[in-house]
């Protein structure tokens, strides 16, 4: 049996299969030997026919382009058909997750050199999503620099700027937690920043949460501190979500208002310079 475990966000995963498995890049700096484990992947060779084909998916993740996996609710478990991002009408992976969210079991087809890669984009991203449903935590699409005691996010919509106004912080001197793809977590009643796993390598980083900033451009600088429902929903607006369940809507809703009163939240237009730096230090809340 080949046993591998990932340290993700804190959240330790075991994947076991009877063939090698193989890893992309990105995975590599996040291995771990910690025996305590959150979440057990069985990972199998072969797909078996669609045990879906009769079913109407409760979820469908799309964009115009494609259709990148369905959700399929069984009696005790929630089934996932995940779709080859190069071939859309091809089935990459089937998977199965228990009904508490521990246990998966992923179906795919072995490389020509026979082994297998369970986290195949997009399998990977929908377990770290499913890893924040039993936990004090989410995931969101963001990108966010760290001073070493604040982190700063930074999310909006496509286009908005989150490598630019991250990219702009990182060479004042911040480190890049990540650019695209985090988890935040509540810990003792603190809130704390996970990068998470990518197409390239990249140490496993961590910061305290100080703020969340909603970019857009503009012609100038310009800053306004969000409070109440209207910085929930905001906020809300740019974490991953499969909202097919009532209870996961009321997860994330309690996690976000929770998140949005003890930490700031800004609607930032922002000019592509490094004024936008110091202008931010000068108008956040102290």
């Amino acid at each position: 049996m080949n046993i591998i475990k990932i340290n993700i966000a804190g959240f330790v995963l075991e994947l076991c299969s009877e063939k090698e498995i193989e890893l992309e890049v990105g995975y590599e700096p996040f291995l771990s030997d910690e025996t305590l484990v959150d979440v057990r992947i069985e990972c199998i060779s072969g797909l078996p026919l669609n045990p879906f084909a009769a079913m109407k998916p409760v979820f469908v993740a799309e964009n115009e382009a494609q259709t990148f996996y369905s959700i399929y609710r069984t009696e005790n478990q929630l089934g996932f058909l995940i779709y080859s991002q190069q071939n859309t009408t091809e089935i990459q992976q089937i998977a199965f997750l228990s009904e508490d969210f521990k246990r998966w079991t992923v179906y795919s087809q072995p490389s020509v050199t026979g082994k297998l890669n369970p986290l195949r984009y997009p399998m990977g991203p929908i377990i770290m999503h499913y890893l924040t449903m039993n936990a004090d935590a989410v995931m969101i699409h963001a990108s966010c620099v760290s001073d070493g005691q604040k982190g700063r996010i930074f999310t909006g919509f496509s286009g908005a700027g989150k490598s630019t106004i991250s990219g702009i912080w990182a060479d004042y001197g911040y480190q890049l937690i990540n650019d695209d793809r985090l988890i935040i977590r509540r810990e003792n009643n603190e809130y704390f920043v996970y990068n998470t796993p990518m197409y390239y390598a990249d140490m496993p980083k961590k910061t305290k949460l100080w703020s969340i900033n909603l970019i857009s451009h503009s012609p100038k600088n310009r800053m306004r501190k969000l409070s109440g429902a209207l910085a929930v929903s905001k906020v809300l607006a740019f974490c991953i979500q499969n909202n097919f369940d009532k209870s996961f809507i009321e997860s994330n809703l309690a996690f976000i208002s929770g998140l949005c009163s003890a930490i700031g939240v800004y609607e930032l237009g922002f000019v592509p310079d490094r004024n936008v730096v110091d202008f931010v230090l000068e108008n956040e809340a102290k």
